[in-house]
């Protein structure tokens, strides 16, 4: 009981942190590993769109999942320290350690282990709502 007392501490909440990603952010460019980036023009109709606690996404104008989110305080991220130091949790699966920042109109996010040429990178920037 104590250590999940402790855990649950350990991955507090910042609810806070929820109101800068409202809105909705539309895909600019992806990297996984070692391929080259994918750069997406304005206009794709690829929206990410959050609201305080549920996600929507859309490829090219569609629904293809929605949910709900968390986001916790984490500084573990497999890069530079500092970089990203908030995690996304997607529908309470803690399996893949997904990290963002917003700066600007730019949100990205970050996961993967970057030292083994396995991380991904995805950018989004904040449109207008849909």
């Amino acid at each position: 009981m104590a250590v999940l007392l402790l855990f649950l501490g350990s991955c507090k909440k910042d609810k806070a942190n929820s109101t800068i990603l409202t809105g909705s952010w539309e895909i600019r460019s992806s990297q996984t590993s070692i391929i080259p980036t994918i750069n997406y023009p304005p206009g794709n109709d690829s929206i990410l769109k959050f609201t305080a606690t549920t996600y929507l996404l859309y490829s090219k104008g569609s629904l293809v999942k929605s949910g709900t989110y968390t986001i916790v305080d984490d500084s573990s991220f497999d890069g530079p320290p500092g970089l990203f130091t908030h995690r996304i949790i997607y529908d309470g699966d803690t399996t893949l350690k997904k990290f963002f920042k917003v700066e600007g109109t730019t949100l990205t996010f970050a996961w993967g282990i970057f030292e083994l040429d396995g991380g991904s990178i995805v950018q989004y920037e904040r449109v207008p709502e849909m």
